[in-house]
């Protein structure tokens, strides 16, 4: 059964009333399921042209009914269509873009600053016009009218104006202050400037609070506790306060806002309420509350901040004596916070005592900077930190925090207090940063402690005489990197024990934690006989031993939490091969230990059926054992004194050697993956051992002899048909280097034949076997003429070769168009374009330089704006054009 079509469709050929077995023009069946679905196809989509014609010509029937319209009155009512949404037109007045409240916000805001401005003026002015009378008069005049405003102002329900008038006032009453000391009042001029700006700010502070609460306004209370940050320190300023003073200071007006907090919110409904009345409602109180704690939350952080970065750097015992006080006095307010203060949040709860931790840790260790020896200050601070965190660990899990929640809790235990999950949370948080940190700090040493033999490697192997060298560490950083391990392991062992039997029941966190546990275990060990002074070759023997026995648990038992060995077999093993580097005898025993590791690796994972990360384990073994071979190659061929281009023959070998390993594997079942894996990385190898015989044609040649011999045996399996092209690309390249070397100014006589002949071996395997492409039929023989005679015409300045090739890549390219052939049209069109170039090149040169040399950027830039503003017409055409491409055999 056929559907009727219009033709072809390939073609596009009209066919007669009974469709043919086979297309006249194009020889396309059309017969078969796959014909039958492929006639249903093409009248689905003609189907679909159509209805989306008629669309087209609807909407631009619709879209000219409305421009039509489009000066008609805007009170006219447009009648929807059925189905589509009702247009309204919007007529009256043009939008506001600012509210009425919003105005009248902004007038009242610039006209009190104005005031103020106008105050500040006329008493640092006009003060000294008058007299003292007259001065105390105007002053207290207009800071009496400001403040007494209010009352009167929120009786007629003006809110606002009476927030800007209290405002004036409060900034009237530190210019009453300012004017009065600079009139010298009661002797107040004598009083010294800190001292009196703190008594004045505290006094204004406690003012403003106080008349905020009275008149019942908003404003006055966050200004009040703005100012109450400046009397402690103007105190301390006062009295010639040092750093650690200035600290207490901060610290203790924090503690006092959250105090005066507590008073405020710690309440019985009744006097909630009130305290939201009085403040302007609940809105009004929950934002006050939300400020107040975040300023004094930030001023407790400050503080500390001041106070740790005092201790850390202090001079001497005594300075860090000093510094326990506001440290101290940290540490009981961030306790006090967590477990007394049950109006804060669980998340500001942790917080606090988070910062109570870290103030312990900073006080405990600036003491220790002094008891310990010179280099291990940083495990003064490192081992409080620890135990701080494997003790918070422990309270995790007791409280069933890290239990997995189930229907109506946790499972792990019973619910503990919220003070004391908090205070465990913030404990293990900050306990846990800090460690961080001391991590950090150590980083440099142990950096250069895992790349020393490296560095002595690159010089080794550079080519010069190396100095002799040394591989030490201090213990400190070491004990650091062990107590960040053995955290790590707390935490993992706790949280795999919270959460159940980590097979079953897989979680992230604990498996994160082991992931971690292993990648700072590793260094921690394998860095232990450099602490201890041991040979080179005892460390090294030690990293190869450790990765080799990883890789035979992970051999024995593929299925046991996989990802923790892996991770800790890729770094031992990452570490042994880069130490490995600093003795030529050691890189070839290493490179080939592991080289046989992975090949075994490879062979025992691939041969059960496991899971995929196993599977994928198994292929990154395979593809490393066939690179660490090449490595090994290159390193024997240095050991041996060898040049580079010689030794690309013993990397081109272990090439080889991997494609035949891999197709012998890939006629095992299960192991198709491996054997890929192993075929990819020999071809990368062939790749540099091409690349290591560049600068020697002699060898090049051979090389791509080799590798393109290898190639056409790799298309003797059927599923690698296609390698045949790539090894007919090689033998050409390599013929086309040898007639470079025998100094041939004429290629054609030597290509022609090859590409008679290719030709028409291609063409009897097309037709005789269907289904070959245009690409295994011609290609080979197409480039075998063109391209070498494509590369000699840009050395040759006769008229000649260029006028054959380009006529014979003109006739390739229509015969490519004509039969729809891919190869002959993307051959024969490139070589023609080239062609082209090169008799033009001469011409543009001139040109260029005929032109001023703005031309030519102007022109750029022209071409990419239009190339900008028809960019997507341009990629649809492009995309049109591969679609074309690609449609031909």
């Amino acid at each position: 059964m056929h559907m009727q079509s219009p033709g072809c469709p390939d073609c596009g050929i009209p066919l007669g009333p009974p469709p043919p077995a086979r297309c006249t023009r194009c020889r396309l069946p059309l017969t078969g399921p796959d014909a039958f679905a492929l006639w249903q196809v093409t009248g689905e989509l003609s189907a679909l042209d159509a209805r989306r014609q008629w669309l087209a010509q609807r909407h631009a029937e619709l879209l000219a009914a409305l421009r039509a319209r489009r000066e008609a009155p805007a009170e006219i009512p447009v009648a929807a269509s059925a189905g589509a949404p009702a247009i309204v037109p919007v007529s009256g007045p043009a939008a506001r873009e600012l509210s009425a409240p919003s105005a009248r916000t902004a007038l009242l805001i610039v006209g009190g600053v104005l005031v103020v401005v106008a105050a500040v003026v006329f008493t640092v002015v006009s003060w000294g016009r008058l007299g003292i009378g007259g001065r105390a008069a105007v002053l207290l005049a207009l800071t009496a009218c400001a403040l007494a405003l209010p009352r009167p102002l929120r009786r007629r329900q003006l809110t606002a104006t009476a927030e800007t008038s209290a405002a004036v006032g409060l900034a009237l009453v530190l210019l009453d202050g300012y004017a009065a000391r600079q009139a010298g009042l009661g002797g107040l001029d004598r009083v010294g400037a800190a001292g009196y700006w703190a008594v004045l700010t505290a006094l204004t502070a406690v003012g403003a609070a106080g008349y905020g609460w009275w008149q019942r306004l908003r404003l006055p209370l966050p200004v009040g506790l703005l100012m109450a940050r400046l009397p402690a320190l103007l105190g301390t300023a006062a009295l010639g306060g040092t750093t650690e003073d200035y600290a207490t200071a901060v610290i203790a007006t924090a503690a006092v806002d959250f105090a005066v907090l507590y008073a405020l919110t710690a309440r019985d409904t009744a006097g909630q309420a009130g305290f939201r009345e009085r403040v302007g409602g609940e809105r009004a109180a929950t934002t006050l509350v939300t400020v107040a704690r975040a300023v004094a939350g930030g001023w407790a952080l400050l503080g500390g901040a001041l106070a740790v970065g005092y201790a850390v750097v202090a001079p001497s015992p005594a300075a860090v004596v000093r510094a326990w006080v506001p440290l101290g006095l940290l540490v009981l307010l961030g306790t006090v916070l967590c477990r007394g203060f049950r109006a804060l949040p669980f998340a500001l709860r942790a917080g606090a005592e988070g910062v109570a931790a870290v103030a312990v840790i900073v006080a405990v260790g600036a003491g220790l900077r002094y008891v310990t020896p010179p280099g291990w200050a940083v495990v003064g601070y490192a081992a409080p930190a620890a135990l701080i965190a494997a003790w918070a660990a422990v309270s995790c899990a007791r409280s069933g925090r890290w239990a997995k929640p189930a229907t109506g809790g946790p499972t792990g235990g019973p619910f503990a207090p919220p003070s004391r999950v908090a205070a465990a949370l913030g404990e293990l948080a900050a306990a846990s940063t800090a460690l961080l940190l001391t991590g950090v700090v150590v980083l440099p040493e142990l950096a250069h402690a895992l790349i020393r033999p490296v560095a002595h490697g690159v010089a080794l192997w550079g080519g010069g005489h190396p100095p002799r060298w040394s591989w030490q560490l201090a213990a400190a950083p070491l004990v650091v990197l062990w107590l960040s391990a053995a955290v790590l392991a707390a935490m993992a062992g706790l949280r795999a024990r919270a959460v159940g039997d980590g097979d079953r029941h897989p979680d992230r966190l604990a498996n994160a934690l082991r992931n971690a546990q292993a990648l700072t275990a590793v260094p921690a060990v394998l860095l232990l006989p450099v602490a201890l002074g041991l040979p080179y070759a005892w460390v090294l023997a030690a990293a190869v031993v450790a990765s080799v026995a990883v890789a035979v648990d992970v051999v024995r038992r593929p299925d046991a939490a996989l990802l923790p060995r892996l991770l800790v077999l890729a770094a031992t093993g990452a570490l042994a091969l880069l130490w490995s580097s600093a003795d030529r005898a050691a890189v070839l025993a290493v490179w080939g230990t592991f080289a046989a590791s992975a090949a075994v690796l490879a062979h025992v994972l691939s041969a059960t059926a496991s899971p995929p990360a196993v599977r994928t384990t198994a292929r990154v073994a395979g593809a490393f054992a066939v690179l660490a071979l090449g490595v090994e190659a290159v390193a024997s061929g240095a050991t041996a004194g060898l040049p580079r281009h010689v030794t690309a023959f013993a990397v081109l070998a272990v090439a080889v050697t991997a494609a035949g390993a891999a197709a012998a594997w890939h006629r095992m079942p299960g192991r198709g993956q491996v054997s890929t894996a192993v075929e990819g990385a020999g071809y990368a190898l062939a790749a540099i051992a091409i690349a290591l015989t560049a600068l020697h044609p002699d060898a090049l040649s051979l090389a791509l002899a080799v590798t393109g011999v290898a190639g056409l045996a790799v298309a003797l399996r059927p599923d690698r048909r296609r390698a045949a092209l790539v090894g007919t690309g090689l033998l050409i390249a390599s013929s086309w280097v040898r007639l470079a070397l025998a100094g041939v100014s004429s290629p054609e006589a030597y290509t022609l034949p090859i590409t008679a002949a290719a030709l028409v071996v291609g063409h009897r395997r097309r037709t005789g076997t269907p289904g070959t492409g245009s690409w295994p039929a011609y290609g080979a023989g197409l480039s075998a003429t063109m391209l070498p005679g494509l590369a000699a015409m840009w050395s040759d300045e006769n008229w000649v070769r260029p006028l054959l090739l380009g006529a014979a890549a003109l006739l390739v390219t229509v015969v490519g168009v004509r039969a729809r052939l891919q190869a002959p049209l993307v051959v024969g069109g490139g070589v023609l374009v080239l062609v082209g170039l090169h008799e033009l090149a001469p011409t543009v040169v001139q040109v260029f330089g005929l032109l001023p040399r703005w031309v030519p950027v102007a022109a750029a830039g022209l071409l990419l704006l239009l190339l900008g503003a028809t960019y997507e017409k341009r990629i649809d055409e492009a995309r049109r054009l591969r679609d074309t491409v690609r449609s031909m055999t």
